[in-house]
């Protein structure tokens, strides 16, 4: 449950590359490696929140100008599961609670991908906390097989 919840992460909240763009193929902390746009190794919460803001038009697939259930329809098709998580994460997003994610929503939502991953709450998540970060997932998904 927790990998699929990291799946639906990767692919609503977090900026991908085209490639890597299909469900359950994504490495949620890839999210920094997209995110720190001027390589100096560094991720601040500006360049986060920018990647994934900039992810938006990818995940409109219906362009309608916001994310909701019926741009996953293919997802929840074949796992259905996923549709109660997916409707979690939207409603954390949704501050005006009508079912739908607005790019200015999406911009205002919370980060715990990023917040968890800055152990140290300065705003910036470094080569270390990364590396701490990515850790304690392979960990989690050692723990979930």
């Amino acid at each position: 449950m927790k990998t699929l919840y990291l799946t639906i992460a990767g692919a609503l909240l977090l900026p991908a590359s085209a490639a890597q763009a299909r469900f359950g193929q994504r490495d949620p902390m890839a999210a920094f490696d997209d995110a720190d746009t001027n390589h100096d190794g560094v991720v601040s919460r500006a360049e986060f929140r920018a990647a994934r803001v900039a992810r938006f038009d990818r995940m409109d697939r219906n362009h309608d100008g916001a994310i909701s259930r019926d741009d996953f329809g293919r997802l929840l098709k074949f796992r259905p599961q996923a549709g109660q998580l997916l409707d979690q994460m939207l409603a954390e997003a949704d501050t005006n609670h009508d079912g739908r994610v607005t790019r200015g929503e999406l911009s205002q939502a919370p980060m715990p991908l990023f917040d968890r991953a800055d152990t140290n709450h300065d705003g910036v998540v470094d080569a270390n906390e990364l590396a701490a970060a990515r850790d304690r997932l392979q960990q989690l998904k050692e723990i979930r097989r």
